[in-house]
């Protein structure tokens, strides 16, 4: 796993956790109708490095090491404002 991302891919990631935590099962193209279509590159680039993962369904997930990532860094900066 690669665990240097860009600020943007960083984005990325925190808005597929709070989909998933929400109860959703996000695919590329929800994303890129919410986000635009310059976030399908960002989403390859965030599966080659190893933080997203796709089922057969093309419904994206965190990786185990990146959902164990996010989780630690909301403990660290505490609840939303």
């Amino acid at each position: 796993m690669d665990f240097n991302i860009t600020a943007g891919e960083e984005v990325v990631v925190f808005r597929v956790a709070s989909l998933v935590q929400d109860g959703l099962s996000p695919t590329d193209d929800d994303l890129a109708k919410e986000l635009g279509d310059e976030v399908r590159p960002v989403l390859q680039a965030l599966l080659g490095k190893g933080w997203l993962v796709v089922d057969e369904d093309r419904e994206l997930a965190l990786s185990t090491i990146a959902r164990h990532v996010v989780s630690s860094r909301r403990d660290a900066e505490g609840p939303p404002a």
